[in-house]
């Protein structure tokens, strides 16, 4: 009897440690359903390596979208179609904008809503801050970083599953 109740338990703790192990990447972005026809941005991680900081967007839905990163000094930038200048709620010492384009959309609700706080600071050495500062219009999501003393940076696209990734060298 004690060693059938062991054998369960030892399956128990095997199968959980089996699904924490599978990926890095969110459940959500790794699934093949999607309700999002168009590109939808799942949710922003980041991570700390020896020689940069790495923030990465996960994306469902068809395709890749087009990454344009811009340089802000003061961390303005303009909001929606309103033309309105606003500023980064996160200090840094110098910004980057991204422009997420090509039908991106970052859903409040839904199985392809965005989970990431829309305003996320972080301490790491180069990156300081994460915000979500357009979440659709016209098709393109835009995002604002607060960096540190570092300004030199990577932006490129993964698949399988869909994300952006953008590296900020220290």
């Amino acid at each position: 009897m004690k060693v059938a109740s062991l054998a369960r338990r030892a399956a128990s703790v095997a199968a959980i440690l089996a699904g924490l192990t599978v990926s890095a990447v969110p459940a959500h972005a790794a699934t093949a359903a999607s309700s999002c026809a168009d590109i939808c941005v799942l949710d922003a991680r980041t991570g700390s390596h020896p020689d940069r900081d790495r923030l990465v967007l996960d994306l469902s839905g068809t395709g890749l979208p087009l990454v344009q990163a811009t340089v802000s000094p003061d961390g303005s930038y303009s909001a929606g179609g309103a033309g309105e200048e606003r500023r980064l709620q996160i200090s840094g010492r110098s910004y980057l904008l991204l422009d997420l384009s090509g039908g991106a959309f970052a859903h409040s609700a839904g199985p392809d809503a965005y989970t990431t706080p829309a305003v996320e600071a972080v301490s790491l050495p180069s990156l300081k801050g994460v915000q979500l500062t357009s979440a659709g219009y016209e098709g393109h999501v835009t995002f604002g970083l607060s960096l540190g003393d570092y300004t030199q940076y990577k932006v490129f696209t993964l698949s399988s599953p869909n994300r952006v990734v953008i590296d900020i060298y220290h």
